[in-house]
């Protein structure tokens, strides 16, 4: 008998022009609008899809060691505006003043300064990626090194976060990169050639690039707005499928369903499950649209496939829910506030319209407390490369909406007839 309900309403659906145009062809030609209209925006001028976040720890700077520095120099011959020139070649200088203040890198990368009596703490902060730490002596040692055939070499600190693989890998090509400079500029010093050359090289970006390539990638408009109009129009699934209920009612078929020996809790789990499978139906197709006509790669197949089976699990409850609420009310009233408030006020602070946290980090936050802001945040941190992990503090919020919506559909759907 449960089988038979969820034809009739998939039926009662089907028949119906408006639901179609409303569940499907609404949101294709937003998604094609909207991806077109902003692709130049979104595409070329929006933030990177990733930041690191970098923190030098100097235990000494060139004033410090200046003296120190003079004083050798002074000892192999060397004095006046040749000081400059060993200034102006420290490592340190063009790490901080060249490669980590390029246009091309900070953008992936921000770089702040802290005094080495931090170093503990700043180790257990997990925001932090990367922490360089350069020894005292450092720039005396490279100046031996480069230009004295001292065999020593100068050796620093790395500590990379275990937290967000991406980004520690981004600081760690940098600094790799730039050690190899300033170990390739101790021999070709010697050859006349600047280490300020061999250490600020354009490899740095390429090597940025490829991370991103083959981790983290930028989100289009195409991807982000097939998402949010996905989880957007996901929404109006209960509104239609407790407004066919309460159509039943008013023409008394729902008592004859009674008076045939079907349960209210059956009726009840018919709405829950046609709910869930159109919600599915309808995200398979919006997501097949966005691969075929608008070329988008999804990516993460397996988290995918969850993200949609949970928020198709909560749009049944919702349609339950929703149900519940008009039988208690004998009107359509709750489903028209649903569609006419919330689903609108939901589609603002999830992003389904922009991105909120462009406005506001805190409506950003709320709204990843909200069921679509919570998928849609989940699936683009995905599309971004993301691993599965990265979803279950979003789908814990979509769980607990969902507990919600089917407890209070169980304690309040009447257990008998509803009178129109």
């Amino acid at each position: 008998m449960l089988l038979t309900l969820i034809g009739k309403q998939m039926k009662m659906l089907l028949r119906n022009k408006q639901p179609l145009i409303i569940l499907l062809v609404m949101p294709m030609v937003l998604i094609t609008i909207l991806s077109t209209a902003l692709a130049g925006i979104m595409n070329s001028e929006g933030e990177p899809a990733i930041q690191a976040k970098l923190v030098i720890i100097d235990e000494s700077n060139w004033e410090q060691e200046e003296a120190t520095i003079s004083s050798f120099l002074k000892e192999q011959g060397i004095s006046g505006p040749a000081l400059n020139a060993f200034k102006n070649n420290d490592p340190i200088y063009i790490l901080e003043n060249s490669i980590l203040a390029s246009k091309d890198v900070n953008k992936y990368i921000t770089l702040e300064k802290r005094p080495a009596s931090e170093l503990e703490s700043i180790r257990k902060v997990k925001d932090i990626d990367g922490i360089l730490v350069v020894p005292a002596n450092f720039r005396l040692n490279y100046i031996k090194a480069a230009y004295f055939d001292d065999n020593q070499s100068p050796n620093i600190d790395l500590f990379l976060s275990q937290e967000n693989e991406i980004r520690a890998s981004i600081i760690h090509s940098i600094i790799d990169q730039w050690q190899n400079g300033f170990s390739k500029s101790l021999a070709l010093a010697k050859a006349g050639i600047s280490p300020d050359e061999v250490m600020q090289s354009n490899q740095h970006v390429e090597k940025i690039e490829q991370i991103l390539e083959e981790g983290e990638r930028k989100i289009p408009a195409s991807i982000y707005y097939t998402v949010g109009m996905l989880v957007m129009f996901a929404l109006y699934i209960p509104s239609f499928l407790s407004g066919f209920a309460l159509q039943e009612v008013q023409w008394k078929v729902y008592d004859r369903i009674l008076l045939a020996g079907v349960s209210a809790t059956k009726y009840a789990l018919s709405i829950f499950t046609t709910g869930t499978l159109v919600a599915i139906m309808q995200q398979i197709i919006i997501l097949l649209f966005g691969k075929f006509v608008l070329r988008i790669d999804w990516m993460g197949l397996e988290a995918m496939a969850i993200i949609v089976l949970s928020y198709s699990l909560f749009i049944g409850g919702l349609a339950a829910l929703l149900t519940t609420l008009q039988f208690r009310t004998k009107s359509g009233g709750a489903a028209n506030i649903f569609n006419g408030l919330f689903v609108s006020v939901f589609a603002f602070l999830g992003g389904s319209y922009f991105n909120i946290g462009d406005v506001s980090s805190l409506l950003a936050s709320i709204g990843n407390f909200t069921p679509n802001g919570a998928v849609m945040t989940a699936t683009l941190f995905i599309q971004k490369g993301q691993q599965l992990d990265v979803i279950w503090p979003y789908m814990t919020a979509l769980y607990v909406a969902l507990i919600l919506c089917v407890l209070l559909a169980i304690v309040l759907f009447p257990k008998r007839g509803v009178t129109s």
